[in-house]
């Protein structure tokens, strides 16, 4: 590899292994000790690419937040033109092991707690659930005009969708030994089948059915 190959691997290696540190012991406790421990990588290296124990942390949400989207892109941009399987393959993008997984949750979460009293987070945070819910909204939209479901406010199924997708990941991280990522997608299945029964009710049977 080039050095700029190089760097950005290291950088990456430093992310992911705050990933990890946060998932095993949160915020309060991590220092960049920790997160060069975690890497195999010295602590001088941590101390050139981050200046602050604050700039690491914010780098590893945009880092994770730029990871979720581009997944959810390339996976929605693959799917064909058929709005169904669209959304389809956004609840199960969201359930699958490395999305839903108790480390990048555990992690997702720490986020969203600090988010209240760290701007930057908050913005962060704001700017990817737009956009989610922005591409939610749109397919809803238009399952709703080739369905001809006027009676169906696609807004509102949309915020819908993206809220009982966060409770769920919640109920994943403190809920373990009741829910799995199967039952949770067959959740949001039968959501969308109460408003869109002859598009998800099929989902909503089968989704609870394989292994998680």
């Amino acid at each position: 590899m080039g050095r700029h190959e190089i760097k950005e691997f290291r950088r990456i290696q430093l992310l992911e292994a705050t990933i990890d540190t946060v998932a095993r012991r949160g915020f309060t406790d991590l220092t960049l000790a920790d997160v060069a421990d975690a890497a195999k990588l010295s602590r001088g290296i941590v101390n050139f690419y981050f200046r602050s124990k604050e700039e690491l942390l914010a780098e590893t949400l945009r880092y994770l937040t730029s990871e979720y989207e581009k997944n959810w892109r390339d996976a929605v941009a693959h799917a064909g033109k058929d709005p169904v399987a669209k959304l389809r393959i956004l609840v199960e993008g969201d359930f699958a092991p490395q999305t839903a997984g108790r480390k990048h949750v555990s992690v997702w979460y720490a986020f969203w707690g600090e988010a209240r009293w760290r701007p930057e987070y908050l913005r962060i945070c704001q700017e990817v659930a737009a956009q989610y819910r922005k591409e939610t909204r749109a397919l809803v939209e238009e399952i709703v005009a080739r369905g001809n479901h006027r009676h169906v406010d696609a807004d509102l199924v949309a915020r819908g969708l993206n809220a009982l997708i966060d409770g769920l990941w919640l109920d994943l991280l403190i809920e373990p030994k009741d829910i799995d990522r199967n039952l949770a997608k067959r959740c949001c299945y039968n959501f969308l089948a109460s408003h869109f029964p002859a598009e998800f009710g099929a989902a909503a049977q089968v989704a609870g059915t394989t292994a998680a």
